[in-house]
């Protein structure tokens, strides 16, 4: 079944080059067409200075630093954005925030539009979150 988002403004942090160019064309083809994409924790930060996203989509480990994008995730959560997070690791094994959804990778596209549907629905009418079956 083909889903159309609304006309929302989608923050998308991912840190592997090969990685964030297939997932925007996934969300392209998804119909968003406002995407705020950031490789970093500092351009995710700038993105969002330049306008509050509608719903963001982050990948939890961030550069070979050992980064994490959950102070971000909470920080959009608290602001009422909701927030899937995504996350080579298990879903039940990462400390976030229980208001944000958790996709596991790898994904599909089914699962990623999956997670997303949910995120938006949570927007709309609340409620708590977690971790999206694969299909």
């Amino acid at each position: 079944m083909a889903w159309t988002p609304p006309d929302l403004r989608i923050l998308y942090l991912e840190d592997e080059a090969i990685i964030a160019m297939e997932t925007s064309q996934v969300l392209r083809d998804l119909g968003f067409e406002q995407i705020a994409a950031a490789a970093s924790l500092a351009g995710a930060e700038k993105a969002m200075a330049e306008g509050m996203p509608d719903l963001a989509l982050l990948d939890v480990s961030i550069g070979r630093s050992g980064l994490s994008s959950l102070d971000l995730a909470r920080k959009l959560l608290e602001a009422g954005v909701p927030v899937v997070l995504a996350t080579g690791h298990m879903a039940m094994d990462l400390k976030a925030d229980p208001r944000a959804s958790v996709l596991e990778k790898p994904f599909s596209p089914d699962d990623l539009e999956a997670a997303l549907r949910q995120a938006v629905a949570s927007r709309r009418g609340g409620g708590v979150q977690g971790p999206v079956a694969a299909a």
